[in-house]
């Protein structure tokens, strides 16, 4: 690993100039859970990590029924784990964090770097989408809200301009009565990405759907929503063969990769499948 300088800022404005100066030879510091292991592989290289985490406010959770969930970039996949508003109002979003990695990894990884790092597999991604969160980001020209679903752009490819910080993760409140499963299929039961991740939340009116979202992870170079297979559903009665044909919908609209992981025919096979069962899980 080479040399860099290790700064500490005691704002977001601080930090946010710290990066601008670096003109992008800096990376902001959270967990560090991916960013590190890149370091010390030497995959990356920098001139300085900027440290979040003297930042005050950034390892909070907030909740209201009206504003829905508020998560700061330092909050850990174990406070998200322990949260009571998160397990109640949110549950995709506890499936998640209990399906990421080793007690180690939920310590001190974050939500925010699911997002900063933007791998196709990030467990966070499915609730992310599913939810419809937006991201609050503070730069040199502001502050702005991104959808999560433009936050990630490419495999390791987020939606922060340079000098931009990720401060907090919003969740509006979830809608009344829907209710969502998450599935992740890997081959290992712990420690382990997943081949295929699936996440629904749908809501239902007279035996017909009136509400469906679909989101799927580790099918190509970003999370996606696989909007048709929801547009297939919307209206349709809550039968099998329905459900079945939203899940060869969304897996058309998937385009996974061949890896150790699984062919892309094996991925094909189980957005169908996992699709599935996760509306049809949803739906009790």
């Amino acid at each position: 690993m080479k040399e860099f300088d290790f700064l500490e800022p005691k704002t977001i404005d601080e930090a946010c100039a710290m990066l601008a100066k670096h003109k992008g030879r800096a990376r902001p510091l959270a967990g560090g859970t991916d960013l590190l292991v890149q370091l010390k592989a030497g995959w990356l290289q920098v001139a300085a990590l900027v440290n979040l985490k003297k930042i005050r406010g950034l390892d909070r959770i907030g909740f209201t029924r009206s504003g829905g969930l508020r998560v700061g970039a330092l909050v850990t996949w174990t406070q998200l784990l322990e949260s009571a508003p998160v397990a109640t109002h949110y549950p995709l979003l506890r499936e998640a964090a209990e399906t990421l990695g080793s007690f180690q990894v939920r310590n001190v990884g974050t939500l925010a770097g699911n997002i900063c790092h933007a791998s196709p597999a990030a467990n966070g991604s499915i609730p992310l989408l599913v939810y419809e969160a937006e991201c609050v980001v503070r730069g040199p020209r502001g502050e702005r809200n991104l959808p999560a679903e433009k936050a990630f752009v490419g495999v390791q490819r987020n939606g922060l301009r340079p000098g931009e910080i990720l401060t907090e993760i919003r969740f509006p409140p979830p809608p009344p009565g829907a209710k969502g499963r998450y599935h992740k299929f890997s081959l290992r039961k712990a420690m382990d990405l997943g081949t295929v991740a699936v996440g629904t939340l749908v809501g239902t009116n007279n035996g017909a759907f009136d509400l469906v979202r679909i989101a799927l992870a580790a099918v190509g170079p970003k999370p996606i929503r696989a909007r048709k297979a929801e547009k297939t559903l919307l209206g349709k009665p809550t039968e099998d063969r329905f459900i079945r044909e939203a899940a060869k919908t969304a897996a058309s609209e998937c385009s996974p990769i061949t890896d150790i992981r699984g062919s892309k025919e094996y991925r094909l096979e189980l957005v169908k499948e996992l699709t599935f069962r996760s509306i049809k899980g949803s739906l009790q």
